[in-house]
């Protein structure tokens, strides 16, 4: 099965990212992830991130550029779908 990479956008504990990290591990699940997105800098994801591995950004909402931050993300990295955890 080929994956789809994932970006998943977080802002809390992690929980939700916990599960999908857990899930996406097994070889039926249709996503990879690739990259998580938070708003929060000291946010559980973070966390859960560099304990997986996987690549992470932290977009600051008070900048007005963020989304275009955000956009150039998604693109560098390539992801074909977007979760929200």
């Amino acid at each position: 099965m080929v994956k789809k990479k994932a970006c998943v956008f977080i802002s809390g504990a992690g929980t939700n990212l916990k599960a999908l990290i857990h899930a996406s591990r097994f070889y039926n699940f249709p996503i990879n992830i690739s990259l998580i997105i938070s708003n929060k800098k000291k946010s559980g994801g973070i966390r859960l991130a560099k304990l997986f591995s996987i690549r992470y950004d932290v977009i600051n909402l008070n900048n007005r550029l963020h989304e275009i931050k955000l956009l150039n993300e998604i693109k560098k990295n390539k992801i074909s779908i977007i979760c929200l955890a």
